[in-house]
């Protein structure tokens, strides 16, 4: 049985923690490059995101299928302009300018999900922001290696 839980990492921090550091930088430089330097793009695709795959599902897809654009799921709950300046703190106006700039890159759209409308990534955010994606695989790789050690030791 593991002993994996904010124990274990607060417990061994310092050795947790340099490796998140390094990786998530890394992560976010490379976020950065794909969003032209607007790490806001990143926080609004993110959260449209949570919209799509809500936390505690699952999606049965591989990477490389997420990567290629595949529909993981449909839209599980609708999500506007004003829900993301709500959950993100960046003023609506910001949100509606940033959603367009996204629609018209090719990266979201509006679908109809039974009575309402929300906004969705689409194939063309997926492939575009492949190289965001592999980062992200590299974070979690990394912090779980590093978990995974200490869980051990």
């Amino acid at each position: 049985m593991s002993d994996f839980g904010p124990d274990l990492i607060r417990a061994h921090f310092g050795r947790i923690w340099p490796t998140h550091v390094q990786a998530f930088s890394e992560l976010l430089i490379e976020a950065r490059r794909h969003f032209d330097g607007d790490l806001d793009n990143l926080l609004i695709l993110a959260v449209i995101g949570t919209r799509t795959v809500p936390l505690g599902t699952s999606s049965p897809i591989t990477a490389e299928q997420f990567q290629a654009g595949h529909p993981m799921t449909r839209m599980s709950r609708a999500i506007n302009i004003q829900s993301i300046a709500d959950v993100t703190g960046i003023p609506r106006e910001t949100v509606r300018r940033k959603v367009k700039a996204m629609i018209d890159r090719g990266w979201l759209q509006w679908i109809e999900n039974g009575t309402s409308i929300g906004l969705t990534a689409n194939r063309q955010a997926a492939e575009d922001l492949r190289p965001v994606t592999e980062s992200t695989i590299r974070y979690l790789m990394a912090v779980i290696e590093v978990v995974s050690s200490v869980e051990r030791s």
